[in-house]
């Protein structure tokens, strides 16, 4: 008798999903083993002796769904599917059993880190970035030195960049040196060049949240799929 194997290494050899990809296809009922359908992981089979199965269509139903997935980037990742420039955010997506077909909705820099949303839905990728929107994006931003309330009122108003002022946002302390912004555009680099305006210098940035969707506790470099409730919220009015 050859040496058992476990179920999710077999499906991830066929190239079906990554290994976390395949306990995806198990958990949803998809793979059956010796006509039984299995849904508990760590089974192991005989790839000599069980016969395991994928139900096709359940697949295609799969690759075909919509979705929204919320990634807590770290800093030194690209955000974009070109790997000529290292690490990139997709990487990190590697194990969703649609990665491949994910894009992210916007960007966010390489020394920045939190809050990223992927989705195969381009009609709603493309409303989240629609800048006619005015969709709120918030950050925690660490600077060089304690902020004074006039730099931050300075934010708040508003400040020139390429000639146009930027549109009015809110603006809190945060700790000892930071603060927290919420903006309703997304210029490149934006928040680094408005901090340079009113003679603060950013040490750290991160995003915490995008419209109604929260970082929380997601772990760094951590990603899962917006709840429904969440999705519901995101695309009102798109």
């Amino acid at each position: 008798m050859s040496e058992t194997v476990r179920l999710q290494k077999i499906l991830a050899g066929r190239g079906l999903a990554s290994r976390r990809g395949a306990e995806d296809l198990i958990a949803r009922g998809l793979v059956r083993v010796n006509g039984r359908v299995v849904t508990e992981m760590g089974l192991k089979v005989d790839p000599d002796r069980d016969l395991v199965e994928v139900d096709q269509a359940g697949l295609k139903d799969l690759s075909s769904r919509l979705c929204v997935v919320m990634l807590n980037k770290p800093v030194g990742f690209s955000t974009t599917r070109d790997r000529t420039e290292g690490r990139i955010v997709m990487d990190l997506l590697a194990d969703h059993p649609l990665a491949a077909e994910l894009n992210p909705v916007g960007r966010l820099d390489r020394d920045s880190c939190g809050l990223l949303l992927f989705t195969n839905d381009g009609r709603l990728g493309y409303s989240l970035m629609d800048p006619q929107r005015h969709r709120e994006k918030e950050y925690v931003v660490r600077v060089s030195t304690r902020p004074t309330s006039g730099q931050l009122e300075k934010l708040g108003r508003g400040v020139l960049l390429d000639g146009r002022p930027t549109r009015p946002a809110k603006v809190a302390p945060e700790g000892e040196a930071g603060f927290r912004i919420t903006l309703t555009e997304g210029r490149n680099r934006q928040i680094r060049r408005m901090a340079e305006k009113v003679g603060l210098e950013v040490a750290g940035l991160k995003r915490v949240r995008i419209g109604p969707v929260r970082l929380g506790g997601l772990g760094e470099g951590k990603w899962r799929e917006l709840t429904v409730e969440e999705e519901e919220k995101l695309r009102q009015g798109t």
